[in-house]
């Protein structure tokens, strides 16, 4: 099991606005949806975890080694890739999804991070691998596509990619890494869609409801990547469409685009429809996560998220709370938000979480390097850094 939690858990990380999630599932399963690993320097008021140290400290051991059992990129922009070079090479990762999108970018318009092109030609080897072996690769080799693609068209590069390996919006996912483990896990694909293929890399999310514990005692997580109001509105439609209303249900919202108002606006006009979408779905327990920094005390026009606009109306819908990972963790109390399962419910944990000692001194050597500059550093510093 995953270090300091007690039992099946979502895990959201401080990683200023960016996404890093951890899904303990069992004993020995782990999936990490985005990464986004960094240190700020001292002048930041850090309040960041060094996340592949973490991941390293806490993850199960297999053969001596960390063990991941999947990496799931939403999209492949540096605030959910950031570190994946240095994971790859520190733990051993069973099975990574993905959308096809990462293999569809126009280079002369937007070049990929390094992280995104590492991420890239291991999802290619993996995938080259299967199609060689026409079937199941085996741990450390397996690879999933989330979505429609032309790249399964006859001619093109993953055109005899096993129909095992590809899962297209609508459908559910109960193995992971392999295995079968619908009795704790259950993932819901609601996206990206057939016709967003060459839609910009936020509405090529992978989207997903996913549900851990057992049957008398699950927690359910909705989580939508990048994805604005268009994006939200046709998977509501969808989901209504071919009766999958339940597949909305969530206990804890990530909040997309690390809560960006484009979610619930547009034109800058609240869309009252994308806020009633996201509150009707919402058990008895619910709790909305920001993934990002501490929260401006107002916006300007033009401003980056987190939106002040959709944090407030966030807080009209919750049931329960609202938690931004930026406020929740303070430079005094290094900590991530979680939440966990058993057979008293849902519940907010993570209190007395121990930050490990190795990510301690990665966090302590980037703020002596801060001090030692003889100006303010203008540039993050950690891991995935270029």
């Amino acid at each position: 099991m995953f270090a300091d939690v007690k039992g099946p858990s979502f895990i959201f990380w401080p990683v200023g606005c960016g996404d890093s999630t951890t899904i303990v599932v069992g004993e020995t399963e782990v999936m990490q949806i985005d990464l986004n690993d960094k240190v700020m320097a001292e002048e930041d008021d850090n309040e960041h975890i060094p996340l592949v140290d973490e991941l390293v400290a806490k993850l199960p051991q297999r053969d001596g080694k960390p063990y991941l059992s999947c990496f799931v990129l939403t999209h492949p922009d540096q605030d959910h890739c950031r570190g994946f070079e240095d994971l790859l090479k520190r733990v051993v990762i069973g099975e990574l999804w993905h959308s096809p999108h990462i293999f569809r970018e126009y280079e002369d318009e937007k070049v990929l991070c390094k992280d995104a092109e590492v991420f890239r030609e291991e999802a290619r080897r993996r995938a080259t691998k299967t199609i060689k072996a026409g079937g199941d690769p085996g741990a450390g080799n397996r690879v999933r596509v989330i979505g429609y693609s032309s790249l399964f068209q006859p001619g093109e590069r993953y055109h005899n990619l096993p129909e095992e390996f590809r899962t297209r919006p609508g459908a559910e996912i109960t193995i992971l890494d392999g295995a079968d483990v619908s009795d704790r896990f259950h993932a819901f694909i609601h996206g990206p869609f057939k016709e967003g293929e060459a839609d910009a890399r936020n509405e090529t999310s992978v989207a997903m409801r996913v549900i851990i514990g057992n049957q008398d005692h699950p927690m359910y997580g909705l989580f939508l990547g990048d994805v604005s109001y268009p994006t939200l509105m046709q998977i509501f439609e969808q989901t209504h469409a071919h009766n999958n209303d339940a597949m909305l249900n969530w206990n804890v919202l990530l909040a997309p685009h690390h809560c960006s108002k484009k979610v619930m606006h547009e034109d800058n006009v609240l869309q009252q429809d994308a806020l009633d979408g996201l509150q009707a779905p919402q058990l008895d327990i619910g709790y909305i996560v920001a993934s990002s920094p501490e929260f401006p005390a107002s916006n300007s026009s033009g401003d980056n998220p987190p939106h002040v606009k959709a944090r407030n109306r966030y807080k009209e819908i919750v049931n329960t709370a609202f938690l931004c990972t930026g406020e929740y963790s303070t430079p005094e109390n290094l900590r991530p938000i979680i939440f966990s399962v058993n057979e008293d419910g849902v519940f907010l944990d993570g209190d007395d979480y121990d930050v490990s000692d190795s990510a301690r001194k990665t966090l302590a050597a980037a703020v002596e390097a801060a001090r030692g500059r003889a100006a303010p550093p203008t540039a993050k510093v950690g891991f995935g850094h270029e």
